[in-house]
């Protein structure tokens, strides 16, 4: 088991990465009044069939086929630390659409890791794939905070005089 939930977060978040996700979106909810926390991990990657689902639920398996041995306990700790904490955990895929990640638990439960530096997880997951856009929701009892990497970026390539012809030497003889 990780430590701190935003690891959870991280490594859910870099299998979406691997599946050529153009966006990934983190959501949180932290509510105090109720006694809950929900963390979500979606994105718009390959998705998985039922079959591979159903295989990377159980412990020991992975989807990457880079690695020699067959690791993938990242989901199986999530779900136990879910249940553990009396929440629950859910997953849905399918091929081409991508896939949602959610779990939740009790807030104040004495086994609950901290939610731990998600600055740093939405840091990395931006600087390991900076055309993605890594979003985040954050609500809590009384306030929320949505963020998007890719806000403020136009995607157009950038304007210079050289790019326009006027800061070479040819575009500056007469």
């Amino acid at each position: 088991m990780f430590e701190e939930l935003a690891l959870h977060i991280l490594d859910i978040a870099m299998n979406s990465l691997a599946a050529n996700a153009s966006r990934v979106e983190v959501a949180v909810v932290e509510s105090l009044r109720h006694d809950f926390l929900i963390v979500r991990v979606r994105d718009n990657g390959r998705g998985m069939d039922a079959g591979m689902l159903a295989q990377v639920l159980d412990r020991g398996t992975t989807s990457k086929r880079s690695r020699k041995k067959n690791i993938g306990l990242g989901l199986a700790m999530l779900r136990q630390t879910s249940e553990m904490c009396e929440g629950r955990f859910h997953v849905r895929s399918a091929p081409g659409k991508g896939t949602s990640v959610t779990a939740s638990m009790r807030l104040n439960h004495v086994d609950r890791p901290p939610l731990g530096d998600l600055q740093t997880t939405l840091l990395t997951l931006c600087a390991a794939a900076p055309a993605v856009d890594v979003r985040l929701k954050y609500i809590t009892d009384t306030d929320s905070l949505t963020f998007s990497s890719q806000e403020g970026k136009t995607h157009e390539p950038r304007r210079t005089q050289e790019t326009q012809g006027q800061g070479t030497a040819a575009g500056r003889v007469a």
